[in-house]
């Protein structure tokens, strides 16, 4: 699926952003009426997603360098990490049971990317085990697709999702929709007037078209990852010594010949001058005296010639 297939990405410790909804004060530009790809065709430079030299204004958004992203309350954010060069490839937004995962890419000055990426990401969801196929939707034509994936259990599963592709001035802004939301054209709804309000800075360095653009995390978020990590790290170490403690035996006699699986007085236990004393009952109780034995007895004052 080259560069547009399912990337190795881990998220930042899964640490998410919160988002508080701020007042939206940038001019909009004037839209025609009418809700965009419903009541009439979308126009991108008018219904968005904006580029910055159409819409200037960026308060109220979280400045992800070559995203800018609608503030709203309570949703969660997750930036995605390019495994290896650990850079910010992209966001994972969460809405409800939904998520949608927005990528910028750098594309030609003359000319869009997703005429040509669409058959691309279809061959790849097939080569894959999974199935796609492209339908008209509100932000013109996207692909609906069924990636494989494993359940639980082992078997093969099947997940929904839904691409959208925006062609920019000189950008690519991909979308990949999974959830309820990738089948439910009313859960869209609001994910699609999210992306609608999303304004790129490309920048105006050279880049080769498809280079994804790097993001950059907000202030103070990859230090409260770090900490966060940091945490866990210290959590797990205390509960594997706690288990550890847990499994150990414990001591819970005293005495050591039982303990090596010796009983005083059984066959093979220690005899003579090194053989342990038994108390029993408080009372002291010496080794047994050998039996006696018919042999002569040594004189207790021999007379010595």
């Amino acid at each position: 699926m080259g560069l547009f297939g399912r990337k190795k990405t881990a998220p930042v410790d899964d640490v998410d952003v919160l988002l508080e909804e701020t007042e939206d004060a940038s001019a909009r530009p004037e839209p025609a009426p009418g809700e965009p790809g419903v009541d009439r065709d979308w126009d991108r430079p008018t219904d968005g997603p904006y580029d910055v030299s159409e819409w200037s204004d960026l308060e109220g958004r979280v400045d992800l360098g070559a995203l800018r992203l609608p503030a709203l309350a309570g949703m969660q954010m997750r930036l995605d990490i390019e495994q290896g060069s650990g850079r910010v490839v992209g966001a994972t937004l969460g809405f409800g049971a939904s998520q949608a995962q927005v990528q910028v890419f750098a594309a030609p000055r003359t000319m869009g990317l997703w005429d040509e990426l669409r058959p691309e990401i279809a061959r790849g969801l097939v080569d894959a085990g999974g199935a796609a196929e492209v339908v008209s939707g509100p932000l013109g034509k996207e692909l609906r697709a069924r990636m494989p994936g494993r359940a639980p259990d082992g078997r093969v599963a099947f997940q929904p999702a839904r691409f959208l592709g925006i062609d920019g001035p000189r950008w690519f802004l991909r979308v990949v929709v999974n959830g309820p939301a990738a089948t439910d054209d009313a859960q869209l709804a609001p994910i699609l007037a999210y992306v609608r309000r999303i304004v790129v800075r490309r920048g105006d360095e050279p880049r080769p078209p498809r280079e994804v653009l790097e993001l950059s995390a907000p202030k103070g978020v990859l230090e409260a990852a770090a900490k966060q990590a940091q945490a866990r790290r210290e959590q797990a170490a205390r509960e594997a010594v706690q288990e550890v403690a847990r499994q150990a035996p414990s001591l819970t006699r005293t005495d050591a010949t039982r303990l090596a699986g010796i009983s005083p007085g059984a066959p093979g236990a220690p005899t003579g001058a090194g053989a342990p004393q038994v108390r029993e009952a408080g009372r002291h109780r010496s080794a047994p005296e050998p039996a006696p034995t018919e042999a002569p007895k040594a004189p207790s004052n021999p007379e010595f010639t």
